[in-house]
This record gives structure tokens, C-alpha cells and sequence, in this order.
């Protein structure tokens, strides 16, 4: 019964995410996007009971803040509370992250390389993002790419502690996410194209359920 319904979940959200990327920006994204993250949420519970693994619960408030962040972000008026969401998102992204790291086991070296680069990284993004924004967005952007980038980082470590295949998919998912989010913000404030917003954004949150389940 759970693998019937994995397999009927993950089918519906793969071909809704091929409507979803088709009709993007028209009326009838206002039906496909926001089941994409409840179709994940079945998908995961169903394949973890079927495949005998513990369900990291904290992944499920996760989604459900790119679900309401999705659904959020159908208007322009309400950027803020769907900024929100995606930032409560990251959040439960981050603690069930450390609730699988083992900080005895990192190597100091590799993990300063990796901050450092994740901290240049949002330097050069604020440095291009900033001029001409409007000054009341500089504080809450700032703290969200703080925050994606404190989720990757914590993926990162998490991968570091434990080099599976699955927290590595995880890792990259995490990584594409960062991508997604940098391409919408240069979208909203600068007009750039946002051609590949939803495919880097869907590719990321099914990679982080992917390898939570390898």
C-alpha cells in the first residue's frame, strides 16, 4: 500500500512539475504549483514507510514552507509572507541537518575552505544585488541568503559526518536551491531572466527528499 502510493505520488508530482514548467506564468500555474510540495510530502512519507526507514519528521515543515512559500509567491504582494516561508523552510532544513551531524567528525580544514567559499559566494551576490534595490528589501534579502546558505553549509557538514550517496544528493540539492533563489532574486529586483527559477527549485527540494530516502 505505501509503495503504490509513493509511486502514484512521485508520478503526479513529476507530471505536474512538466505542467507546472509548461504554463509557468499563466492563471493555470495557480493549480499546478501549489500541489508540488504536498505531492513531495506523500511522496516521502510513503517511501520511507515502504522502504522500512525512520521518517526525519522535521523534513515535512520543511516542504511545507515551499508550500506556502509557492503559493505565496503566485502574487507580487504577498513576496514578503512567501519570503517568510521559505525562510521557515530552510530553518527545519537546518535542525534536522544537525540533528544528523557529528561534530567530532569533521576536519577543521575542509570545513573553512567550504565556509569561506559559501561566504564569498554572498559577498559577490550582495555586491551585484544591492545597487538600485530598494532599501527596505536589503535587510530581509540579506538575512534570507543568509539563511539558504547556512541550510547548504549545514548539508555540507551533515555529508562531511557521513559520506553517503544519499546526504551528497542532499548536499547538491541544497546547492541548486541556492541557485533557484539566486536567479529569483536577480529576477524580482534587477528584471534578469527567470528561465530557470522552478527547474533548479524543483530539482533541489525532490534532491533533499531524494537523499534523505538513499
Amino acid at each position: 500500500m505505501a509503495l503504490c502510493a509513493s509511486i502514484i505520488s512521485l508520478l503526479c508530482f513529476c507530471i505536474l512539475s512538466v505542467l507546472e514548467l509548461r504554463f509557468h506564468g499563466s492563471k493555470k500555474e495557480r493549480f499546478f504549483k501549489p500541489m508540488l510540495m504536498p505531492l513531495l510530502i506523500v511522496f516521502y512519507l510513503t517511501s520511507a514507510l515502504a522502504m522500512g526507514r525512520d521518517i526525519r519528521y522535521l523534513l515535512v515543515p520543511a516542504l511545507i514552507g515551499g508550500f506556502l512559500g509557492d503559493t505565496f509567491l503566485l502574487r507580487d504582494e504577498y513576496f514578503i509572507p512567501g519570503l517568510l516561508s521559505f525562510l521557515a523552510g530552510h530553518i527545519f532544513y537546518i535542525i534536522d541537518f544537525w540533528r544528523n551531524i557529528k561534530v567530532t567528525w569533521l576536519r577543521p580544514i575542509p570545513v573553512i575552505v567550504i565556509l569561506m567559499i559559501y561566504l564569498l559566494y554572498m559577498i559577490l551576490v550582495v555586491q551585484k544585488l544591492f545597487p538600485g534595490m530598494d532599501p527596505r528589501a536589503k535587510a530581509p534579502v540579506s538575512l534570507y541568503i543568509g539563511i539558504i546558505l547556512a541550510m547548504s553549509f549545514s548539508s555540507y557538514l551533515m555529508y562531511m559526518t557521513g559520506k553517503t550517496t544519499g546526504r551528497m544528493v542532499t548536499w547538491v540539492g541544497t546547492m541548486l536551491f541556492i541557485v533557484s533563489d539566486t536567479i529569483l532574486s536577480f529576477n524580482i529586483f534587477h528584471k534578469k531572466s527567470g528561465t530557470w527559477v522552478m527547474p533548479t527549485y524543483l530539482a533541489a527540494q525532490f534532491l533533499i527528499v531524494l537523499g534523505a530516502l538513499l
